[in-house]
């Protein structure tokens, strides 16, 4: 008997490792790249990040044990957007003059190996005085290697950061560009 539960422990084992989705790949390095635009008329700030299905479907599973098996037959796109929203709530901070924004999961789409996530921060008043704070802690947990590359665009300026897990955040006075 004890045999038998031995030999079906270790088929289950060895099976449950064997399963792996169309996007798991190990690349060499772990970067998201985030643009970031200001508009104005519409009091948001959009945020376009694009990152590594794989990691992104890791970062989901580890935290909130849920599969979300992307870009395959099996993907429900109801239940990714209620688990992208709130890894997004968790994982990125917005302030500007003193006020805390919560950001709005906008949508996804996919592009190769990487996922288009859409993301705004909406009621946002700015102006070109204001001083802005952004934190990005996407996958940092998962990877100490991860960077999340950003790119701001404010009322024609432009600034880049990278952001890491010892690095997670960002400020910027609009008014010294």
């Amino acid at each position: 008997m004890k045999k038998i539960l031995f030999f079906i422990a270790a088929v289950m084992t060895l099976s449950a490792g064997a399963h792996k989705t169309v996007h798991e790949v190990n690349h060499k390095f772990y970067l998201s790249v985030t643009k970031v635009n200001y508009n104005a008329e519409q009091q948001a700030l959009q945020l376009v990040t694009r990152a590594f299905i794989d990691d992104i479907e890791l970062a989901i599973k580890t935290r909130y044990g849920v599969a979300l098996r992307l870009d395959t037959d099996e993907e429900q796109t109801s239940l990714a957007n209620e688990f992208f929203q709130r890894y997004i709530e968790r994982m990125m901070r917005f302030s500007a003059d003193g006020f805390s924004y919560s950001p709005n999961f906008a949508g996804y789409t996919y592009e190769g190996d990487q996922i288009v996530l859409l993301i705004e921060f909406d009621g946002v008043t700015l102006d070109e005085d204001s001083v802005i704070g952004f934190q990005n802690r996407l996958l940092t947990g998962l990877f100490d290697e991860q960077q999340n590359l950003m790119h701001f665009y404010f009322f024609g300026a432009k600034k880049s950061k990278v952001l890491s897990k010892d690095d997670p955040a960002f400020n910027w006075a609009l008014g010294s560009r």
